[in-house]
């Protein structure tokens, strides 16, 4: 990411006012130098925009902003060390009152004598950054740069507003659903080439790769393929042989081990592909030299009929590679761009505004030239303008569609996209350029860098996560980001490679991404050049680097070191952090670290470091000096098991996570941290008062006891100061003592808590394949547990709530009643392994609940309707609306014991109160001795879409779901009949033996069969009079390799 010169100075002068006025500056003596700097600063900002857009164009302008980008970096230390140094003699002062006198008498006392060094050190710096600020004020007379029109501020800002309808990646068009067609048609006849290859054509962001996935995902082509093997490979300019063959055999069902040598992966591929037929996708090839010298030999052991598939921008390629048909993507036509457009811009209710603006429209879409990306980046541009002629012309006329400047295949769609960001926006835009080609970006990860960069800001108080999350969905609304289906939420995006591309570009050499070796010789040649630029962040992406090399640590300016798919990493210098002093970020996440250097405390400006998932086993307590940090990220440290005590020191931290590392406590004092918003991993230490450690040893109980003794953790009181909360996991709970040190913690009381994890520690004797039970617990702890929960009632703002491994005989009376406030705004709720628990709560009558899952509950045999509403809230009184109003997803997991289930309601109700009327998905899962499912629940559920019943075994039948599209049976021995499903489509049925009829189910097209052991069809599908079939609609049934290679009697009757 570069710095957006625009963008880092409001910041800037935010800061340098707000610190202008505080104690510290006025002790430090440089309230004065700081504030002139901020005078001219804000000067200086004047034309800056102008300035960034015209860089590319103009050395000058590009050379000044150079200087004014490093003034401003060498500002934001200077700002830093003042606040940290001012912060420390005010602490120290504050310790003495009569120290405190001595300052006000401004006779510093002997214990700061030693700060005048600093003092005379800093207030120089300052004013050299005066001195150099006026000579670049001087120098940007002559730049002719042009002030922001008077209304730009309100056209840059961010729009709050946000839209239910997201324009899929894939949408490109009505043609390419014919190309899907005629290419599926393709790829499944006969060849006498062993393994055919054909390709995808086209330029960059033409729809290469959305094209292949429709393909990759066509019915057609997946029963053509089905149990076998369908690989897809993102092989991209940067690939890595050992992440490729390592890839390709995972997808094939091996496992790679820690194997990484060609000479070891190539053989083990060849064998998992022998006499198997498989279809394989290359995506995004640059080179041939992946087909002849690493994939050819291991895919060629597949069976005959096999495929394979590739995009690419280059016909050469398709052509050394052998392709037998080449398909070339073609531009969009003006109709099919245009519509494209309107799709992203208008509402249906919008005729008249779109039939105003067609002919301009049209204009703009032949600017795009029929290249999906341009059209849908620039329909994000149209969608941010008013609908209005004069807008749009404005659009079209723009100079970005005639930039040249631009890197390879690069359009000025996509920087004209660029352009009309918001200045926040296009800050945070350019830190998509550190990240690796096609990396998964996860949503926490890509926010809390930009946060600790200093990227995003606040002027309105709102709490910097919230406005964070703005920005994220920002940049998708505006397609700039592409959300991964298989996350939910907008959790997980990726960027097309040529947007990418772009940011990388915007950057310049204040950034630099690849392996050690390429950086090496890139700074080789900027060293014989004239080029001053100095280099701010580094990702070295390297999974043979094993030490971090001098030319690294020489990089004394840098903000940002991240090493990605870097696992052999596991020294790090002992002067590194003395060296890299700057740093803001840096990401260690996944390499083989296990210690820091101590000189980390001098890593004064560090705001984000991350640890995830490395074998450290000790934090240096130099970390305490490191006041600046807001982000320690400690997940799945599995051999850390104590933080030092200088964590408690951290008085910026804004996240802690130590989900997964085995800690025996949090340090005592955590809740002077009051800037907390995420705290993951609270571990409950336990006290001398509670004398039962589920799930714990005596040698583990000794030590947490001794620790406990010594004050060395923290208590559940802690948690009480922490106001700024927003998520909370709390693990160990049944080491509380009793109910009074729970209700200290105060969650109540709690104004932004919106996610909440509550986790009693399984017994040790409990394993996932056995469940705990009574005989687990003392009488003495299940009472206990139960007060415990009771006094941790969540406020009413809070959304997503998990209980794992309750043991109590009753859920608290907070769940049990949970119409009260409590859980008023409560979207999903998960309840995992409650032993004891012989009733669930009432939960009907939660009127923003949309997924819950019930996974564990061995006692619990029967579900009535109190599961709805509490007994008496319909029958007398006051009627809910409603029951489950929101539901959309409702699972049922391992309820070994449960065996009835019924929903009627009093007759009265029964007829008024919608049941469930949003449901679409409904799971069970390893509920044994259930026998039926609620009549209430089919005649209600009108919006059931799919159903996935798995190891049933009680269950006889399954019937009158008028609305059910989709039916998935697995191992249900007693299951006897599945009838009346109207617009059922999809079936799959695995092991379900004792299933004899199938009926009512005219509108099915597609039967998936297990049929491993099966000699012949089951008679349900076959066996139906002849007169009338059961199923006239049916056209696909999908049965394993093995039935198909037998040739069953059977199979000709369906056929």
């Amino acid at each position: 990411m570069a710095m957006i010169a625009d963008a880092f100075v409001s910041k800037l002068c935010e800061m340098l006012l707000t610190y202008g006025k505080e104690e510290a500056a006025k002790i430090l003596g440089v309230p004065d130098e700081i504030k002139k700097l901020h005078r001219r600063l804000k000067r200086m900002r004047v034309g800056l925009a102008d300035a960034e857009n015209r860089r590319f164009d103009d050395e000058g302008i590009n050379l000044w902003l150079n200087e004014l980008r490093d003034l401003m970096y060498d500002a934001d230390d200077i700002v830093d060390e003042c606040r940290i140094e001012g912060e420390k003699l005010l602490s120290s002062n504050s310790s003495s009152s009569r120290c405190a006198e001595w300052v006000r008498c401004c006779n510093p006392p002997f214990a700061c004598l030693h700060k005048v060094g600093f003092r005379h050190e800093i207030g120089n710096r300052i004013r050299d950054l005066n001195l150099r600020l006026d000579e670049l004020a001087k120098d940007k007379a002559d730049l002719h740069l042009t002030p922001a029109p008077h209304d730009d501020r309100c056209k840059s800002r961010i729009s709050r507003k946000t839209s239910p309808v997201l324009v899929e990646p894939d949408l490109v068009g009505e043609k390419i659903e014919d190309d899907t067609r005629r290419l599926v048609d393709l790829l499944t006849k006969e060849y006498k080439k062993k393994i055919p290859v054909f390709a995808i054509v086209g330029m960059g962001g033409i729809g290469k790769t959305t094209l292949a996935q429709k393909i990759y995902n066509d019915e057609k082509l997946r029963d053509n393929f089905n149990q076998m093997p369908r690989i897809w490979l993102c092989v991209s300019q940067e690939f890595s042989e050992s992440d490729l063959l390592r890839s390709i055999v995972q997808q094939a069902g091996g496992d790679p081990g820690h194997a990484k040598e060609k000479e070891v992966l190539e053989p083990m591929l060849s064998e998992l592909l022998r006499n198997k037929k498989f279809f394989a996708v290359l995506d995004d090839v640059w080179d041939a030299q992946i087909w002849d010298k690493l994939l050819r030999n291991p895919l060629q052991s597949g069976l005959a009929g096999s495929r394979i598939l590739i995009t690419t921008r280059n016909i050469n390629i398709a052509q050394q590679m052998g392709a037998i048909q080449t398909h070339i993507v073609d531009k969009l036509s003006r109709e099919d761009g245009w519509s494209l457009i309107c799709k992203m811009v208008f509402e249906e209710d919008e005729e008249g505004e779109r039939d105003v603006l067609k002919d301009v429209g049209m204009r703009i879409v032949e600017k795009c030239d029929g290249l999906p990306l341009g059209l849908r980046t620039i329909g994000g541009v149209l969608r941010t303008k008013a609908k209005r002629q004069s807008e749009w012309e404005l659009v079209l006329s723009s100079s970005a569609w005639s930039f040249t400047k631009l890197p390879d295949g690069a359009m000025g769609a996509l920087y004209l996209r660029y352009l009309h960001l918001p200045p926040p926006l296009k800050q945070c835009f350019t830190c998509f350029s550190l990240f690796p080609e096609d990396y998964l970006i996860y949503r926490g990860f890509f926010l809390n860098s930009c946060t600790a960069e200093g990227f995003v800001t606040s002027e309105d108080n709102t709490p910097l996560e919230v406005v964070a999350e703005g920005y994220w969905k920002e940049l998708v609304q505006r397609n700039l980001l592409q959300p991964d289906p298989g996350y939910y939420d907008l959790l997980a995006c990726r960027m097309h490679d040529l947007l990418r591309s772009l940011a990388q570009h915007i950057a310049g050499d204040e950034c630099f991404v690849g392996d050690a070796r390429a950086f090496e010789k890139k700074i080789t040649s900027s060293s014989s050049s004239s080029a001053s630029i100095k280099l701010r962040r580094l990702s070295i992406v390297d999974r043979k680097l094993e030490t971090i090399p001098d030319f690294i640590m020489e990089q004394t300016s840098l903000r940002t070191l991240s090493f990605f798919y870097s696992p052999l990493i596991r020294d790090l210098p002992e002067d590194l952090f003395k060296k890299l002093r700057s740093l803001r970020v840096l990401n260690l996440s996944e390499t083989a670290i296990c210690n820091l250097p101590t000189s980390l405390g001098d890593l004064v400006h560090l705001r984000r470091l991350d640890l995830d998932a490395t074998p450290i086993r000790e934090i240096p307590e130099s970390i305490g000096n490191l006041r600046n940090l807001q982000f320690l990220l400690l997940p799945n440290c599995k051999y850390l098991h104590n933080l030092p005590n200088g964590v408690v020191g951290l008085i910026n931290l804004r996240i802690l996570n130590v989900v997964g590392a085995p800690l025996d406590g949090l340090p005592k004092g955590i809740g002077r941290l009051k800037q907390l918003s995420e705290l993951l991993g609270f571990v409950v230490s336990g006290s001398e008062g509670c004398r039962s450690r589920v799930g714990e040893d005596d040698t583990e109980q000794e030590q947490e006891h001794k620790g406990h003794q010594h004050g060395r953790f923290c208590t559940l009181e802690e948690l009480k100061s922490l106001s700024q909360l927003r998520s909370l996991t709390i693990v160990n709970l049944e080491r509380v003592s009793d109910k009074a040190e729970a209700k200290v913690a105060a969650l109540q009381a709690k104004p932004h808590l919106i996610y909440l994890d509550l986790c009693c520690t399984l017994p040790s004797r409990s394993s996932d394949v056995q469940q705990p039970h009574a005989n687990d617990y003392e009488e003495e702890d299940i009472k206990r547990i139960g007060e415990v929960f009771e006094e941790l009632c969540p406020p009413p703002c809070l959304q997503h709530l998990e209980i794992n491994g309750y043991f109590g005989r009753e859920f608290p009376s907070w769940m049990m009643t949970p119409s009260s406030s409590s859980l008023h705004n409560l979207r999903r709720l998960d309840l995992q392994d409650f032993a004891l628990c012989q009733q669930l709560p009432s939960l009907g009558m939660l009127p923003q609940l949309d997924c819950l899952w019930i996974k564990g509950a061995s006692e619990v045999t029967s579900i009535g309707p109190e599961f709805l509403v509490l007994a008496g809230a319909s029958a007398g009184g006051r009627k809910t609306d409603s029951c489950f109003p929101k539901l959309e997803e409702l699972g049922f997991e391992n309820m070994t014991n449960w065996e009835e289930w019924w929903w009627r309601l009093e007759e009265e109700d029964n007829q008024t109160t919608p049941l469930l009327p949003s449901l679409k998905e409904l799971h069970i899962y390893n509920c044994p001795k259930l026998r039926s499912l609620p009549e209430s629940l089919l005649c209600h559920a009108t919006a059931l879409k799919e159903l996935r019943i798995r190891r049933a075994h009680s269950l006889r039948e399954i019937q009158n779901l008028p609305s059910l599209t989709e039916l998935i049976l697995y191992s249900n021995s007693s299951l006897e009949r599945a009838s009346n499903f109207p617009r059922l489509k999809h079936l799959d049925v695995y092991d379900c033996e004792e299933l004899k009829v199938v009926e009512g189910v005219n509108a099915v097209e597609h039967i998936q069969l297990d049929d491993r052991e099966a000699v012949s069809l089951p008679e349900w599908l076959v066996g139906a009079g002849e007169e009338q079939p059961c199923f006239p609609s049916l056209h696909k049934l999908t049965l394993s390799n093995k039935i198909c290679r037998r040739g069953l009697p059977d199979w000709p009757s369906i056929r």
